[in-house]
């Protein structure tokens, strides 16, 4: 049996195939299926394996993915989902930890930059507490979670819809996306410093966001 991470790529090469209108309208499923934290991952890639093959099919007859899919594409996604079975808690916990891991690592690796760059104008102090870092990771932890969900949700509300409608969504994200990492920021400089002192240079900042970037990476593929 083919894995997960098989079939997603043999999908990025198949795509190619499609013309453009059959490529924006199955891209919409993948996205749609995909986001969607119910669906079994190697069920939800085996089904959007099968909807390519269908629909290059189809193309090769001279027909359109909405003839194919009908005039409510969503309708017909959402009947996908269904039948589809449900991921397992422990997959789930794994994605959404490995999402976790990963914005984190970015998160840190900004604030390395930022250290780095204030260096240039201004005397950084690079003291920071343990339990400054213990509740500055647990609230990125809790924000990221958050973010993950809602802009993965705003993203589904924007599929299946003309192109001028999406607009406002994508601002939403946006601003969603700006606020949290805001919020993040916010804290890290109102939060009182408490626990035993440590010295982080800002390129331990930035290491650290790599390791947990490759945590990430290594989690996802379990």
């Amino acid at each position: 049996m083919r894995t997960a991470a098989t079939l997603i790529e043999e999908n990025n090469g198949k795509r190619e195939l499609l013309n453009d209108e059959n490529l924006a309208l199955y891209e919409e499923f993948l996205l749609y299926i995909r986001t969607d934290l119910r669906v079994d991952e190697q069920a939800g890639e085996e089904v959007l394996m099968d909807l390519l093959d269908h629909l290059l099919e189809s193309q090769a007859d001279g027909k359109s993915g909405k003839e194919l899919f009908g005039d409510r594409p969503q309708d017909y996604a959402d009947e996908v989902i269904e039948a589809l079975p449900r991921e397992k808690k422990r997959n789930a916990a794994v994605f959404i930890i490995s999402q976790l891991l990963s914005l984190a690592g970015w998160f840190s690796i900004a604030y390395g930059v930022v250290y780095i760059l204030l260096s240039f104008f201004t005397e950084v102090d690079t003291a920071i507490s343990l339990g400054n870092i213990l509740l500055l990771l647990t609230t990125v932890s809790f924000v990221a979670f958050i973010a993950v969900c809602l802009i993965f949700k705003m993203v589904r509300s924007t599929l299946f819809r003309p192109k001028k409608s999406r607009t406002m969504e994508y601002v939403k994200a946006g601003a969603f996306g700006a606020a949290a990492f805001g919020i993040i920021m916010l804290l890290a400089w109102l939060i009182p410093e408490f626990g035993p002192i440590i010295q982080l240079e800002w390129w331990l900042y930035v290491l650290t966001g790599l390791v947990l970037m490759a945590a990430a990476k290594l989690l996802s593929r379990i």
